[in-house]
């Protein structure tokens, strides 16, 4: 069985995706404090090492975008590792986590790793 080191949290949401070859629409799956499993767009032909800025929009005045690789294409879905996030994006990324994870504290253990890593 797979045990991931940072908590996935499912969050049905459009995204918008800047790649070299356009700007599409996708939907979010779930997202984490290390990257964001996405709904592959129609038209796309990307390869794993595509670099990708994807935005989540959670309100008229906040969005997450975080720059990212593609790691992995399966079927439909596809898993990109976050490279980097600006600040209020990791704000608003760390709340969302808050929110929705069990145990709220899980965060602050993962942003306590990230740092050291």
């Amino acid at each position: 069985m797979e045990k991931r080191h940072f908590q996935r949290v499912s969050f049905l949401q459009p995204v918008q995706i800047q790649h070299a070859s356009g700007t599409f629409e996708s939907q979010c799956l779930d997202i984490s404090l290390k990257g964001i499993l996405l709904v592959c767009p129609e038209g796309s032909n990307w390869q794993p090492g595509d670099e990708l800025t994807v935005t989540l929009v959670l309100s008229e005045l906040e969005s997450i975008d975080m720059i990212c690789t593609l790691v992995h294409c399966h079927g439909d879905v596809m898993g990109c590792q976050c490279d980097s996030l600006d600040l209020d994006s990791m704000t608003a990324l760390r709340r969302l986590l808050e929110l929705n994870l069990q145990d709220p504290e899980e965060v602050h253990r993962e942003l306590a790793d990230l740092i050291h890593a």
